[in-house]
């Protein structure tokens, strides 16, 4: 996990840099939103595990390329959202007013 700091970075990248995995986030990411791109770009790299490593898609293109399928990136956005649901880890105090309603919408504030 390594946080960057640059203003035209997009949220989060998996890159595989044939040495290991890599999962890149912006820095001003916090709590739930942090998390949420985190699970994402995990999703990428297991997507890319279950296959055939010759034809995987990995996001090595540079940064708002669009290295993966529409179906790929709602099926990462779908696994963390509901990796964070499932895992129970929100307190309502950790969260700024949109991840609170982000979360009342996915159905996983707590009081």
């Amino acid at each position: 996990m390594h946080p960057v700091d640059l203003p035209e970075f997009p949220f989060g990248m998996w890159i595989d840099d044939g040495v290991g995995d890599r999962v890149l986030y912006r820095s001003s990411a916090t709590g739930y939103h942090r998390d949420h791109i985190i699970l994402h770009e995990i999703c990428h790299l297991l997507i890319a595990r279950d296959g055939d490593p010759a034809t995987a898609t990995r996001t090595t293109a540079p940064p708002g390329a669009g290295a993966h399928s529409a179906a790929e990136e709602e099926l990462a956005e779908t696994f963390a959202s509901l990796a964070l649901k499932h895992a129970g880890r929100l307190r309502p105090r950790d969260l700024s007013p949109v991840e609170r309603r982000a979360a009342e919408l996915l159905g996983v504030a707590r009081a």
